[in-house]
């Protein structure tokens, strides 16, 4: 079976971080109120620990605790370890507040190395998902390993720390992925809106690739963009997102 966002009329929506209108944006509260709406998709990140605890984290760095990679899990105190969500929480959230499955995840892998244990953990509770990544080589690993899971290469990495033409050099790699989605074997991409020219959504859409667009907020924006021709929309607005979708599917 594969684990996949339907393609549609319009786009889908994902939940980005669980979204951020009604609770802190990547909370356990948001993510659980995420399910209880209803949402079609839930984008969550994951890291490791030292330990190799899976954890839904976006940033490398803890507040108070420092780096993730040499953070043990098991050594920390269990105030400290309650404030970190863990892959296994998440899942056990799922189950409970989703029990039919009728929710897929997104996720958005940072690191090289547990791909197909954070899948598995999904798979292993018969979760529909998809995976986001920038490295390529968890692209290849995911198409060879898990190939019934659709794997997007993401394209708009942050040039923070890079010198100006370092910078440039990686925008323009950008603005022209072709070589690096055909030698990774992606599925399609996930390509941030200020990179996703006509051009290359043109590209995927010959070689029938998905099309993942982050991460739009302006409403003007997920306007414009629920009209186009891509696959998921991902969105810290997703009660927005979705009021102007019914709107759009409403008119005549």
């Amino acid at each position: 079976m594969q684990h996949a966002p339907s393609r549609r009329s319009l786009p889908a929506i994902s939940w980005h971080r669980g979204g951020s209108e009604t609770e802190p944006s990547a909370s356990r509260a948001a993510f659980v109120a995420a399910l209880l709406a209803g949402a079609e998709i839930i984008e969550i990140d994951v890291r490791s620990m030292a330990d190799g605890v899976l954890v839904c984290v976006h940033d490398e760095y803890l507040e108070g605790l420092g780096h993730l990679a040499s953070i043990r899990f098991g050594e920390l105190s269990p105030e400290q370890q309650a404030e970190i969500y863990t892959l296994k929480a998440f899942v056990a959230d799922l189950v409970v507040h989703d029990p039919e499955a009728k929710t897929s995840v997104h996720f958005d892998l940072k690191e090289f190395g547990h791909e197909l244990e954070a899948v598995d953990e999904l798979l292993n509770h018969d979760r529909p998902l998809f995976v986001t990544t920038l490295i390529d080589e968890s692209v290849v690993v995911l198409r060879r390993e898990r190939p019934d899971v659709l794997t997007y290469l993401t394209i708009g990495a942050s040039t923070f720390g890079k010198s100006k033409l370092q910078a440039l050099r990686q925008r323009s790699q950008e603005f022209f992925p072709f070589r690096r989605i055909r030698a990774s074997g992606a599925n399609g991409i996930a390509i941030h809106y200020a990179l996703a020219r006509p051009w290359t959504l043109r590209w995927c859409a010959k070689r029938r690739l998905s099309v993942v667009v982050w991460t739009v907020d302006r409403s003007s924006d997920l306007s414009a963009w629920l009209k186009r021709d891509i696959a998921v929309l991902t969105t810290n607005r997703p009660l927005r997102a979705l009021e102007l979708r019914q709107a759009l599917a409403s008119a005549p």
